[in-house]
């Protein structure tokens, strides 16, 4: 808001990449070798040896995973709130040079020198979705916070505009140059860099874009942009330092304080640090569509439905027994009906075995041996007279 410097170090090796966690007083920063977690102040709070070698960094506010591609073609994924290693496995593509997240659903996306863009999860060790985006290398990635729409650039020149809920392409332009870079503001406004160029373009979705809506030329190359929200403000990292232009009409004017307040006190800062622990989403929930999770898998219901009904409200079968004649007197008619009983007996008490086995195998009732071994029986008052077995 005040665009004050806060602190200026010097870590004595490059870096590579920097994402602010759940707190803007915390950051990582992926250096040469290891990743670093520094406050605000320039304070060194954490040292991730796990995270070595690594390009590009990530973070899922929502889930407190730090995710970071590394240059040996891994992707970890760091719970922050534990600092413990949630996943960790090899893409098999290479490189990570390019990686963006999907706000919406919290996948992770990213691109090869294959021209491919695919989609992670920590659930699955292979990529989701895989979409050959372009015919060169991809040289950036950008996702609307809404989830629905993706921009790519390439080194084949182009700027691809992709709908994620149908995994399409909508439009495609044609750029003076390659883009290294491409972000997305709230409003929609697509910001590439071409050197030291830096194109804004309006309405991308609509593909009615004929020309630039603004060209800014940055005194050295430009390495990184990023949108400031809720503000009319585009950060350019360059060479030669750093540089705030305004773009109007790319923030959102509106915000809502519940969710994010450029305002807070330091008091409403803590409270909302705990509420987000509160509120955490694990990472098992992670998927391309969020809201199978509160969704009710009917049919599973139905099967379990119908074998509820099969256990408990199957009749037993008719006994149907034709008593044998016996001689010397014993085929009386009340030693025909003893036997008969005696058979009817036997198949009732085979039947209320078989019921029993049924639902504790479906419906997890009748649990004796696990009750026997939590509420083991008291013991007797005289065995501590008794002799310890060898």
């Amino acid at each position: 808001m005040t665009k004050n410097l806060h602190t200026e170090m010097n870590v004595m090796e490059s870096v590579r990449d920097i994402q602010f966690l759940h707190v803007e007083s915390m950051l990582a920063v992926a250096q040469k070798r290891w990743t670093f977690i520094y406050d605000k102040q320039g304070v060194e709070l954490h040292c991730l040896k796990e995270l070595h070698d690594i390009k590009r960094l990530e973070f899922l506010s929502r889930h407190f995973l730090l995710v970071a591609g590394s240059n040996t073609g891994f992707l970890h994924y760091l719970d922050t709130s534990i600092g413990k290693m949630v996943k960790s496995f090899r893409t098999n593509e290479g490189p990570t040079d390019v990686m963006a997240q999907n706000p919406y659903n919290a996948i992770v996306c990213t691109g090869n020198s294959r021209g491919v863009v695919s989609m992670w999860s920590p659930n699955s060790q292979k990529p989701l979705v895989q979409m050959l985006a372009h015919k060169a290398p991809v040289q950036g990635i950008a996702v609307h916070h809404s989830g629905k729409y993706m921009t790519t650039t390439g080194m084949d020149g182009f700027l691809r505009v992709w709908d994620l809920r149908t995994q399409r392409q909508t439009h495609a332009y044609r750029l003076p140059r390659p883009a290294s870079n491409v972000v997305i503001s709230q409003k929609g406004v697509v910001a590439c860099s071409m050197g030291s160029m830096v194109h804004l373009y309006k309405d991308v979705n609509s593909g009615t874009m004929t020309e630039p809506y603004m060209v800014y030329n940055a005194k050295g190359l430009v390495s990184d942009m990023k949108f400031c929200p809720y503000e009319d403000v585009l950060g350019v990292g360059h060479t030669d330092g750093f540089v705030s232009m305004l773009v109007p009409g790319c923030g959102d004017p509106n915000f809502d304080a519940y969710f994010d307040n450029p305002y807070e006190s330091a008091a409403q800062r803590k409270e909302r640090e705990i509420r987000q622990l509160l509120d955490k989403i694990q990472p098992e929930m992670i998927s391309l569509n969020p809201s199978d999770i509160n969704r009710v898998n009917i049919r599973a219901l139905e099967n379990k439905i119908e074998m509820r009904q099969k256990v408990l409200y199957q009749k037993p079968d008719e006994v149907k027994v034709t008593v044998r004649h016996r001689m010397r007197g014993r085929s009386a008619a009340k030693s025909k009906m003893q036997r008969l009983q005696g058979v009817k007996r036997d198949r009732k008490k085979d039947y209320i075995q078989e019921k029993k086995t049924a639902e504790k195998e479906f419906l997890g009732l009748h649990g004796g041996d696990e009750k026997a071994e939590k509420f083991p029986a008291p013991k007797s008052v005289l065995a501590r007279f008794k002799t310890k077995s060898s």
